[in-house]
């Protein structure tokens, strides 16, 4: 075929992006973030779970099928829906958290890959629609067979994310332990983490005034959506200023690689 150079390029930046991805999921918002077990991440979760279930309908197509004629153009169109998809990622991804620059790049690396590869198979697409109608087989040797291996992968993280999002909005907003009692203020170190992050919010929403000492202030600030004061240090408070509560979460994530002891240890020691 005349048009295999331009498939094949196309391929291998899809082959690309979908191990980048996985990667992007697996390390970032499985292990450091711990997404799905975020309520303030619902609704990225559930933006994840349909560009995730579209992705693999398309990695499995790709692998396997040349769109001829109209279909050409409903495959640029679910295109076009992922796009849509993404570009709404990012703006409720900035609202809601601040992201390490490590998964910043990450996300720079993958717009930028996912956009060269929308360039040359649309050119492939456009070759196809000026064929008659039609799903025609292909076969891509192992490169096939492996975009099928990541259509079953990232289908499986799109129904995770969206069994996720439904699980918490059928459980709802826990209730709030600290709603209703005497007003305080409290001082939070190691106010970000898994743990640190609910108590905070659960303060803040109980109407208590609240302050995290964070090596990040600005990712806490973020986090909280600028409802608590975070600082660095404790020099940038008050040397008159009183809390009722001082609370001590700092130390090693509790989310993170799996159960160990070595990690047991490592908690501990923190």
């Amino acid at each position: 075929m005349a048009d295999l150079p331009i498939l094949t390029w196309a391929i291998n930046l899809l082959l690309i992006q979908g191990f980048l991805g996985a990667l992007d999921t697996l390390y970032h918002h499985e292990l450091t973030v711990g997404l799905p077990q975020r309520h303030s991440a619902r609704l990225e979760l559930a933006i994840h779970a349909v560009r995730s279930c579209c992705y693999g309908i398309l990695f499995l197509a790709i692998a396997h099928v040349a769109f001829q004629g109209v279909w050409a153009i409903i495959v640029a169109a679910v295109f076009t829906l992922e796009i849509g998809l993404t570009l709404w990622d990012f703006v409720v991804e900035d609202r809601s958290r601040k992201l390490p620059a490590i998964e910043r790049i990450m996300h720079t690396v993958l717009a930028i890959n996912a956009g060269a590869f929308f360039a040359l198979y649309g050119l492939q697409l456009l070759q196809w629609s000026e064929l008659p109608t039609g799903l025609v087989a292909i076969d891509l040797g192992w490169r096939g067979w492996l975009l099928t291996l990541f259509a079953v992968g990232v289908t499986a993280s799109g129904i995770r994310d969206a069994l996720a999002t439904l699980r918490m909005q059928r459980q709802g907003l826990p209730a709030n332990p600290f709603a209703g009692g005497a007003y305080k203020q409290v001082l939070v170190t190691g106010g970000t983490g898994f743990i640190g992050e609910t108590l905070v919010n659960q303060l803040l929403d109980a109407g208590h005034t609240v302050s995290v000492l964070a090596r990040d202030p600005l990712r806490a600030a973020y986090l909280f959506d600028g409802r608590a004061r975070c600082v660095r240090s404790l020099d940038k408070l008050g040397h008159d200023e009183r809390f009722d509560v001082i609370i001590n979460l700092a130390g090693a994530p509790v989310a993170g690689p799996r159960w160990s002891a070595r990690r047991q240890a490592q908690l501990l020691a923190s």
